[in-house]
């Protein structure tokens, strides 16, 4: 509990000044909503009318502190270009997003574990090396053209094979999850494999260090092999490694999903983000960075509680400070 509270208040503490930064940064952008309303034919007149309506001109300390003292009431304020609530807007975004990049991260661990044990218990050197070779080619190819590749070969209408839709998402949602997830498969697969790439090289990495340690030796002592040591501790002892990079991976994904987002035409929160910092619509952009913020701080929250419970290690000292 200690432990958890020290964390709960660098979480608290992390977050406040995010906000700070984040409204420092979009001000400093030039332009604002009032001049992409009122647009080319808008008179400077007409365009401080327009700030004043919206608030715009009110001196910067006191929007932030106006922001903030909404956002704490669980209010994240309304669109200034399109007069939706941001909470809304996002909530909406989201619900495409986050099970994006959630199957993506599944498809990537599906991928990078099994193969990355196996590209350090297989026997044949051939397989070890070929391994090597196509976690770095897939690792490299973009996600734009991986995608690309993905509806040539699977794309309904458009691919060879033809059976899963390369573009939109249903206008009910998951109120129809048969299509919801059938529209996300190719999206997932795009980002998964690459980033499955990535965990391989990890994985195998890690369990290359620990297949030295004293550990994979007494189990081999007690009966084990090799093969069967590294697989039964050795993915133990890396599991802190892996979660750590599948942490960060997922992290990546929420933000880096804008070009496949695009190229399957998803209506996503990466597409909503990057269109209300074009429009200039700082309220929905710093609210929606501010979420994006507190996600990954609880991501890395979570990876350290994950941490503790799976290293005995951190277990053993947390135990060792509270006596």
């Amino acid at each position: 509990m200690p432990y958890l509270v020290r964390r709960l208040a660098v979480f608290v503490v992390a977050l406040l000044v995010q906000s700070v930064v984040i409204f420092a940064f979009l001000r400093m952008l030039p332009g604002d909503a009032a001049m992409v309303l009122g647009g080319t034919t808008s008179t400077p007149e007409q365009t401080a009318r327009l700030r004043a309506h919206m608030g715009l001109d009110r001196p910067y300390p006191v929007q932030y502190l106006s922001w903030l003292r909404d956002v704490l009431h669980g209010n994240l304020g309304v669109s200034q270009l399109t007069g939706v609530p941001v909470g809304s807007q996002v909530g909406a975004r989201m619900a495409v997003t986050l099970p994006l990049a959630l199957m993506g991260l599944a498809v990537a661990l599906a991928i990078g574990v099994p193969l990355g044990v196996l590209a350090v218990t297989s026997r044949s050197a051939h397989v070890r090396r070929g391994l090597q070779i196509a976690s770095i080619i897939a690792g490299s190819i973009p996600a734009l053209w991986g995608g690309l590749l993905l509806v040539l070969l699977f794309g309904r209408g458009v691919g060879l094979v033809g059976v899963l839709p390369s573009q939109g998402f249903p206008s009910a949602g998951w109120r129809e999850p048969g299509r919801a997830l059938a529209s996300l498969v190719l999206p997932a697969l795009s980002i998964g494999i690459i980033t499955g790439a990535e965990f391989l090289r990890y994985v195998r990495s890690a369990l290359v260090d620990v297949s030295e340690s004293d550990y994979i030796a007494q189990a081999m002592v007690a009966g084990m092999t090799r093969a069967q040591a590294v697989r039964r501790v050795g993915l133990r002892l890396a599991a802190p490694q892996v979660v750590s990079v599948a942490g960060l991976a997922f992290a990546s994904m929420m933000t880096g999903v804008v070009v496949v987002e695009n190229l399957f035409a998803l209506p996503g929160f990466a597409t909503l983000l990057m269109n209300d910092l074009k429009g200039r619509d700082f309220l929905a952009v710093q609210s929606e960075l501010l979420l994006l913020s507190a996600l990954f701080l609880v991501m890395g929250l979570v990876v350290d509680l994950l941490h503790h419970a799976l290293d005995p290690r951190l277990k053993a000292a947390a135990k060792g400070e509270r006596a």
